[in-house]
């Protein structure tokens, strides 16, 4: 089908089905703009997704952040848990302590160097 033939059809169609055709054409248009516009739906369910990912994320964070307040708490009452600290992470011993060390033999991996 032509360009002459298509325009020649159109201007043939009766004054309603000119008006059903541009109001297809105008629908169409701006469910595209709805749809895509820097506010449309797709806009608007990327942010949706995002949301979701940040509250989840800080509903993680929160959690930690209660752990290491919890630790916090502890370290500044509980003479016991500072002593755990100096211990385990600073590898302090009391005065008079003796600490002995395992080290295994066997697999050449798990020897200390």
């Amino acid at each position: 089908m032509s360009f002459k033939s298509l325009r020649e059809s159109i201007f043939k169609w009766t004054k309603a089905q000119k008006t059903l055709a541009l109001g297809m054409v105008l629908i169409v248009t701006m469910f595209l703009a709805a749809a895509f516009s820097d506010k449309g739906f797709m806009n608007v369910y990327d942010f949706a997704v995002e949301l979701d990912y940040l509250k989840q994320s800080n509903a993680i964070l929160m959690k930690e952040n209660g752990r290491i307040q919890s630790e916090i708490d502890a370290l500044k009452s509980d003479p016991y848990a500072v002593e755990m600290v100096a211990r385990d992470k600073l590898n302090m011993v009391k005065p008079g302590e003796q600490v002995y060390q395992i080290v295994r033999e066997g697999h050449p991996s798990e020897k200390i160097r």
